[in-house]
């Protein structure tokens, strides 16, 4: 903002700054301390590390924020009944990790059981609900067998389709290309074909191990899937949103017989606009593969960082609790066991 107007002295280059968000979330995922945190100061210092000035830049551009506007009134929940109030008054409370004995008493209210009264999980309506859990390995594994169970219930075969896998230099080298710059194959390699013992071995890591960008995906139709790239948000593409299968294309990937995705047709699940594509159903949007850097870390905890092509999506029969954040549903699943904080339940 301040090189665009050439204000380099006045924050974000003179401009008026609104900011919007939920001080109740989950803290961000960083490697470092948030600009909120009072170990960063906010008065830079030439002896700091540029990290660190920049972060007290930052921190200093936060406190120009003096003018703060709390929002009270639900918009999700607006049907009046007594558990609804109950369950607002105690959604409230949790934010503040400060709930009393009333708001235990609910919550004990609605653990799975068979007791009277309890929640069944076998219960229609949370059959094709998505269990929120706070550990990526959690997810992929609720994802993997709930994917073969829902393909058995369907009477429908899983189809393996798989990435297509390079050595991260590709990427550098297409750039270099496209610019019309000289290029060379890294010296330590022939080409940047993976051997198909490393493939197998990056084919077979959870989605959690490869930056959620999956080695193989296991289709059929009908399953729910999460989108997990912003690819389109005019169409409601975005990271997160939320869907189910309706067909694919796909190409041969070698001379094994395995098979590469072109693209995944799905149909979006309560998008925030109705979306209509020419020559296809409504909510119904394509998402094509793309080609991502993704580090991918090896069952020897060695992270190895490679030009993966895939169409960007997971299986959702589970989530973290990152991505349930922002979300309206009517229905939800919670394993509360292992939420690691006040802010994740």
């Amino acid at each position: 903002m301040c090189i665009a107007r050439n204000k380099r002295d006045e924050p974000f280059g003179g401009i008026n700054i609104i900011v919007a968000g939920d001080f109740a979330q989950l803290p961000p995922i960083t490697s470092g301390d948030v600009l909120y945190a009072g170990s960063v100061t906010s008065a830079p210092h030439s002896a700091n590390s540029v990290h660190s000035q920049k972060a007290a830049a930052g921190k200093a551009l936060w406190h120009q924020f003096t003018t703060v506007v709390i929002l009270k009134q639900n918009m999700r929940q607006k049907s009046q009944t007594a558990n609804d109030g109950k369950l607002r008054k105690c959604l409230a409370n949790m934010s503040y990790g400060a709930c009393p004995d009333a708001d235990i008493k609910l919550l004990n209210s609605r653990i799975v059981g068979r007791a009277n009264g309890r929640p069944n999980l076998s219960d229609p309506r949370f059959h094709h609900v998505s269990i929120i859990t706070s550990w990526n390995a959690h997810r992929d594994k609720i994802n993997e067998v709930r994917s073969v169970q829902f393909a058995e219930e369907a009477g429908k075969s899983l189809q393996e389709l798989y990435s297509n896998d390079k050595w991260e230099a590709d990427v550098k080298e297409s750039r270099k290309k496209k610019r019309g710059q000289a290029h060379e194959v890294n010296p330590k390699r022939i080409n940047n074909e993976i051997n198909p013992f490393l493939k197998e071995t990056l084919w077979s890591l959870p989605h959690s191990c490869s930056q959620n960008h999956p080695g193989v995906l296991k289709l059929c139709i009908g399953p729910p899937v999460m989108i997990k790239r912003n690819l389109a948000t005019e169409c409601c593409v975005t990271n997160g949103a939320e869907g189910r299968v309706v067909g694919w294309k796909s190409k041969p990937l070698d001379d094994s017989g395995k098979m590469q995705l072109e693209t995944v047709f799905v149909e979006l699940t309560c998008p925030p606009k109705p979306t209509q594509l020419e020559r296809l159903p409504a909510n119904v949007v394509p998402i094509s593969q793309v080609a991502v850097a993704t580090k991918c870390m090896m069952p020897n905890g060695k992270v190895l960082t490679i030009n993966r092509d895939q169409v960007p999506l997971v299986p959702n029969f589970a989530m973290t609790d990152y991505n349930s954040q922002g979300k309206t549903r009517p229905d939800n699943v919670v394993d509360l066991h292992n939420c690691r904080n006040h802010h994740s339940v």
